[in-house]
């Protein structure tokens, strides 16, 4: 996923909202996806697919494979990179070893597609060129704002065509968030805005524009099959939250940087899960500095 921002609030951006609290530029890597117009790939990768048309593809099949291999990619990027320093506050942590611990950021779809990566990819022997492996020992945690975490009710079209609802199948909930003690345990964290409830728009005519009440019902009810209730305006917040996670709901917080004072990474708002996040990486770094005996360096990604 790309970076969050508009060319006129660029003080809205998730990425310079970080560089603001001591993150070193170097130590946050953004998906590489310039445009848009990327996503049209689930669709055109996906045609000629039998699985995607019936609704069964994994997220391993061609439709979101190749985002998954960025994911991948960039992980694998980062732990070849020789710039050790990750966060310039040393309360966090040590910086004394080559080896980075990376933490995930997914906003919206990019929250559940981090999931699969780490799910399916944790899992792959990296003989394979099209699946490299993703090591969960070099993965500190997993941050999701605003991801519909939840897939629809049978009812309602998958837009995803089966992949989130399997990942949830094979990787429910915090799946990875196992007992401290283990070595490859990782932290879960999901940020859920509460902003606005979603009411059914009547139109009087075609022309009439499309409330922001109304696109929020018409968004729930393609989410999770029902549009009146709240979220984020895109998301529900009954779907946003993982079992066994941190789960954190922000009142008043929309899901894009349309409202620049008001989304997720605002720099006015982004404190209320940026403070919770470094607390659980301190907590997981001391538990893995005591349980290897290191300490460890680590890069942030979004």
């Amino acid at each position: 996923m790309s970076d969050y921002y508009l060319s006129q609030f660029p003080e809205g951006s998730l990425v310079q909202s970080l560089r603001k609290r001591g993150w070193n530029e170097e130590a946050i890597r953004v998906l590489p996806l310039p445009k848009r117009s990327d996503w049209l790939q689930v669709f055109w990768k996906g045609a000629f697919d039998p699985q995607f048309w019936a609704g069964q593809a994994p997220p391993i099949r061609p439709a979101f494979a190749w985002y998954l291999q960025r994911i991948a990619d960039t992980i694998q990027e980062m732990r070849d990179s020789k710039n050790g320093n990750g966060n310039s506050s040393e309360s966090i942590a040590s910086v004394a070893t080559t080896s980075p611990k990376i933490i995930l950021i997914g906003h919206s779809a990019g929250g559940w597609l981090a999931r699969a990566a780490l799910g399916y990819l944790s899992q792959s022997t990296g003989k394979d060129e099209a699946f490299p492996a993703i090591p969960l020992d070099c993965i500190l945690g997993l941050v999701t704002l605003g991801t519909p975490h939840l897939s629809p009710p049978p009812q309602i079209m998958d837009m995803t065509r089966g992949a989130l609802r399997i990942t949830n199948e094979q990787f429910p909930g915090a799946y990875h968030q196992s007992s401290p003690d283990e070595p490859d345990s990782l932290f879960y964290l999901t940020v859920m805005g509460d902003a606005i409830r979603g009411v059914q728009q009547v139109r009087k005519s075609p022309w009439e524009p499309t409330v922001v009440s109304g696109f929020a019902y018409n968004s729930y009810e393609a989410v999770c099959g029902q549009g009146d209730v709240t979220g984020d305006g895109v998301v529900p917040l009954n779907s946003g939250h993982l079992d066994q996670a941190k789960q954190l709901t922000l009142p008043g917080i929309f899901h894009s940087i349309n409202r620049p004072d008001q989304w997720y990474g605002s720099d006015n708002v982004i404190d209320s899960w940026h403070d919770v996040m470094l607390e659980l990486i301190g907590r997981q770094l001391e538990q893995e500095s005591s349980n290897r005996k290191q300490p460890w360096n680590f890069y942030f990604w979004k």
